[in-house]
Formats: structure tokens, C-alpha cells, sequence
């Protein structure tokens, strides 16, 4: 069995190894970034001036370069590969460039959305911890606080909540003002995750039969060692498909951002949409939020799996 395995992984590494030769041979032809923006009419940048924009994309086996009025629109596309200047400023050829050209821009902004979530939910989930065992705890203060935060966020809109950090802090006290977009909109976020986890939390502990508790008090455990040793383990894969789906809530919801103008996928999208005055961006757009959820969705499966032997 496992010479098989081996077998078939050495194909695949040869397979692997070959196409990546050929891609190397077919970038080994491809224009230089001087002769394809070199095709770019002169009395477009001429009779552009100063509203003349240009753009070069290098994608290895291909490039891509356009030189654009900005302020009539006229623009001049071309895309090089094997030694071939293609003008694209038509029909399929010019859809596949305006993609390639937005790309680099969208992947910046897809790693903004990307950090955001999961920096917001990690941080989420460790307020959440506190909350969760605040709100089940006998101390009425402890637990009387923890439930007003937990009904307060989650009852609340989420974009509200980010408006008044963003703006609404610095007008309470300008000490209280944080300039960072990001940080903003992870201070609302892990605020806000930190609420719906720590139901998410507090519903899996409280499902794990009382007769655990009792067990572990009769063995001499403390509360701490209860919870960190019998508990927790149980109660981790019974969390993943729920956290799985504030997770990907969190990516969507990310989008928000965009109101206060950080640099997310979404906000990326709407700007390109609103200077190139193409509305096919969002195409693109709306398939990497499919890619970025797909991937994350499945590693909460594969987790969700490794977590089920406590079950």
C-alpha cells in the first residue's frame, strides 16, 4: 500500500516538474514590458497629458499593459505571450484583460478581508471563553455584566457598533480616537464575535451531561482542571460547525469595512467599478469570496474531523 502511495506521488511530483518546465519555456518568450507598452498608440498619451495612466501585469507565462485617457477613457490594451503582441481591447481578449488587470488590486484586498476575520474570530473566541463561563457563573455581578455585553452586541447592528467606534469614540473623547481603519474594524468585530461565540460556547458546555461535573468533583479535580481536562475536549467538536459559520459570517460581514473606507475586497471592488465604469469587477469579486470561503470551509471540516475522536 504504501509503495502505491509512493508510486503515485512520484507521477504526480513528475507531472508536476514537467508543466512547470513548459510554463518556464513559454515565459522564456514572452515580450519584455518595454515592447508591449511600446504598442500603446503615441497620440493616446500625447493627447492624453497628464491624465495619461498606464498599467503593466507581469503573470509569468503572459503580460498584460494599457495605456488610458482617464479623463475621455479612451484606452489601448495589449497582451503578450510567446513572442505575440495581442491587441484586447475587444470581445473575449478584452474581458480576459480587464480580470488580469484588476486582479493584483482584488488580491490586496481579498488579504485585508482575509486578516481581518481571522484576527477578529481568534481574538473573538478567546473574549468569548471568559464570557461564556462569566454568564454560567454563581457570582451574580460576574454573571449579570457578561449577559448584558453578550444581549448588547448581539442584539446591536454590527455596522452600527463599527460606526460608533470609528466615529463615535473620538467625539466622547478625542483620546479615545483610533486613526487606523483596521484596528477599528477589528475592535467592532472581535467585540462583536466575542458575543455570538460565547453562546456558541456556553451552549456546548452546558449540553455535556452534569454527571461529568459531579464525576470529576468526586475524583478530587478543582473547577479549572474539570473544565480543562473532562469538559473542553468534549465540547471542542461539538463548537466547530458553529463557530465554522460565524466564521464565514465574519468574511462576509467584512465587507462593511468598506463604509469606513478600509481597503477591503468589497471596497477595492467598488472602487475599480467606479473609475474603470465596469461593473463586471464584482464577477471576479463575488468568485474570490467563493474561493476564500470554500478553502476555510474546508479546514473547519478537516478539523471537525480530527476533533471527533472525544466523541
Amino acid at each position: 500500500m504504501k509503495s502505491a502511495n509512493f508510486a503515485r506521488f512520484k507521477l504526480a511530483a513528475i507531472i508536476i516538474i514537467i508543466i512547470v518546465d513548459i510554463l518556464a519555456a513559454i515565459s522564456y518568450f514572452k515580450p519584455s514590458k518595454s515592447e508591449l507598452l511600446g504598442h500603446i498608440p503615441p497620440d493616446l498619451i500625447s493627447e492624453a497629458g497628464n491624465k495619461y495612466s498606464e498599467v503593466y501585469n507581469n503573470y509569468f507565462v503572459f503580460n498584460i499593459a494599457r495605456g488610458r485617457d482617464v479623463k475621455t477613457a479612451r484606452s489601448a490594451t495589449f497582451i503578450g505571450f510567446v513572442g505575440q503582441v495581442i491587441p484586447a481591447d475587444e470581445g473575449v481578449a478584452s474581458a480576459f484583460s480587464d480580470v488580469f488587470l484588476w486582479l493584483p488590486a482584488l488580491l490586496d484586498g481579498a488579504k485585508i478581508t482575509i486578516l481581518l476575520t481571522i484576527t477578529a474570530v481568534l481574538a473573538g473566541l478567546v473574549l468569548s471563553i471568559f464570557l461564556a463561563l462569566g454568564k454560567i457563573a454563581k457570582t451574580k455581578i460576574i454573571s449579570g455584566f457578561c449577559s448584558a455585553y453578550i444581549f448588547f452586541f448581539r442584539g446591536s447592528p454590527l455596522l452600527m457598533q463599527l460606526f460608533f467606534i470609528y466615529y463615535g469614540l473620538p467625539q466622547i473623547n478625542p483620546s479615545l480616537t483610533i486613526n487606523n481603519k483596521f484596528m477599528a474594524a477589528f475592535f467592532a468585530f472581535t467585540l462583536n464575535t466575542g458575543a455570538y461565540c460565547a453562546e456558541i460556547i456556553r451552549a456546548a458546555i452546558q449540553s455535556i451531561d452534569k454527571g461529568q461535573f459531579e464525576a470529576s468533583r468526586v475524583l478530587g479535580l478543582t473547577y479549572a482542571q474539570t473544565m480543562r481536562l473532562v469538559i473542553i475536549p468534549q465540547s471542542i467538536r461539538r463548537l466547530i460547525p458553529p463557530v465554522a459559520n460565524e466564521f464565514i459570517m465574519i468574511l462576509k460581514d467584512a465587507s462593511l469595512v468598506s463604509i469606513i473606507a478600509l481597503a477591503d475586497l468589497t471596497h477595492v471592488t467598488r472602487s475599480i467599478s467606479s473609475s474603470a465604469n465596469n461593473v463586471m469587477v464584482y464577477i471576479p469579486a463575488m468568485i474570490i469570496y467563493l474561493i476564500i470561503t470554500a478553502v476555510f470551509s474546508a479546514i473547519f471540516v478537516r478539523l471537525e474531523k480530527r476533533f471527533s475522536l472525544y466523541q
